[in-house]
């Protein structure tokens, strides 16, 4: 069982490096959607000789920010809580409930919306967390 418990530190190296960076780019995220909306409310109301084309500009800052508040929010609610739990698990040396959370589905997903490092943390501990458990291979035939 030597072998599970370097694959649990592995395993606990990849969750908090993915735990950290879904962190950092739900922040991110925040940050430029709300950035980008307040944007907009200043550009949107600019008259003068350039005011027409800074409105028409601004739309696209509102469209822009609401992208990245929805990925913020794709961020926060289903991969920070889904990483949280595979980060826990991976702590308590529940290879159970990981084994249950474990998914590339997710995996593909955090790799779209939370950001290319959680996303590759997710696959690269897939693999991994499937052998958890499992005994050692059969000798191979004389």
């Amino acid at each position: 069982m030597s072998t599970d418990s370097s694959k649990l530190a592995s395993l606990k190296t990849y969750m908090l490096i993915a735990f950290i960076f879904n962190i950092i780019a739900m922040i991110g995220f925040a940050l430029g959607g709300i950035l980008e909306i307040v944007s907009w409310a200043t550009w949107s109301g600019s008259y003068g000789i350039w005011g027409q084309y800074l409105a028409g500009y601004a739309t696209g800052l509102l469209i822009t920010g609401v992208i990245l508040l929805v990925f913020a929010v794709f961020s926060m609610f289903i991969f920070f809580t889904r990483i949280r739990k595979m980060y826990t698990a991976v702590n308590t040396g529940d290879v159970a409930t990981l084994k249950s959370l474990n998914n590339m589905m997710w995996a593909i997903l955090a790799l779209i919306f939370a950001g290319v490092l959680p996303g590759i943390m997710l696959l690269i501990s897939f693999g991994p967390i499937n052998e958890l458990g499992r005994g050692p291979p059969p000798p191979p035939p004389t």
